[in-house]
């Protein structure tokens, strides 16, 4: 077994692990202090003008509707079109589109590789450089490479020259950048000098997941996948962990509007996490770590003695 092999392994299981242990804890995690800002996407009937089901007479005596397809509208113009930024903030968007599309790309790459070598759609080496899966998957890298660099370079010169950007930019954000830029470059360069390197990633992947020898790559091959394994490690412990946590924060925070009614789950949640110690050590609402919430809402606050002469 290579040095590339434990490189690789331990990257994409410390990835799994972390990153399947942090969405359970979110998923599990005590009711959040929800925003109840409108429009929410899943108002069926109310969403395009930021209406609620508040509106409506008696509303708590009417069953809920909630609009799916408006959810998935609303994510789906988030992820591919990334609406955000292009509203808020639209010279950070052409960075921010080429950076992603690229990550998107890459990421359907890896995957079209591991399909073609589980399903055996794979060719054989005469006819490799010919087969149309080589091909696709060479212009899928081509593209993903390119739009890399661009984003990298447009984002972190961003960082640097916005005067705004920069004072919430830190360290780790221009190494994360320079990171995956890195990706991309190697990538880039390997492209460019060998006739190969579709065939030279299929042979890295059949032998990390069949557990048998690598054929040879070029430098920049093993620079790439060293450079992969070690993304794979380092991103479960960054704030780009938001690519699965928005999820939680659009669900379980910006849309979530279950009404609070008596005998509902949602009630039974709220009333177990008023018997939760506070720990705050804000002084203005009086916790010593083992009053409860309830305790602390029920009781009148605190007042400050005033001091004599």
């Amino acid at each position: 077994m290579e040095l590339i092999h434990l490189a690789f392994y331990l990257g994409l299981i410390i990835f799994l692990v972390i990153v399947f242990a942090k969405a359970i804890k979110i998923a599990t995690a005590p009711v959040h202090l929800r925003w109840e800002l409108y429009p929410v996407a899943h108002e069926k009937g109310k969403a395009h003008y930021g209406g609620s089901y508040l509106e409506e007479f008696e509303w708590w005596t009417k069953p809920l509707q909630k609009n799916l397809l408006g959810e998935v509208w609303t994510m789906f113009q988030e992820i591919v079109f990334l609406k955000g930024v292009w509203e808020h903030n639209r010279s950070l968007w052409f960075g921010s589109a080429p950076f992603h599309y690229a990550l998107y790309l890459y990421v359907v790459f890896t995957i079209l590789t591991l399909l073609s070598l589980i399903f055996g759609l794979t060719p054989t080496i005469e006819g490799f450089s010919n087969h149309s899966i080589i091909k696709f998957l060479n212009v899928l890298l081509w593209i993903s490479s390119i739009f890399g660099i661009i984003g990298a370079i447009v984002l972190f010169l961003k960082r640097i020259f916005d005067s705004n950007l920069k004072l919430y930019s830190n360290a780790s954000h221009y190494f994360n950048i320079l990171l995956i830029g890195a990706l991309y470059v190697t990538s880039f360069i390997w492209l460019l000098s060998s006739e190969n390197t579709i065939q030279e990633i299929f042979g890295f992947y059949l032998g990390v997941f069949s557990f048998s020898q690598i054929p040879s790559l070029p430098i920049v091959g093993y620079i790439h996948f060293y450079l992969l394994s070690f993304f794979l490690f380092y991103l479960p412990f960054t704030h780009m962990t938001h690519f699965f946590m928005k999820y939680f924060t659009y669900h379980k925070v910006r849309w979530d509007d279950e009404p609070n009614l008596p005998g509902s789950k949602f009630r039974k949640k709220l009333m177990e996490q008023l018997n939760f110690p506070v720990q705050w050590s804000a002084p203005h609402i009086g916790a010593d770590g083992t009053k409860t919430w309830l305790i602390i809402a029920s009781s009148p606050l605190p007042t400050k003695e005033k001091k004599n002469g």
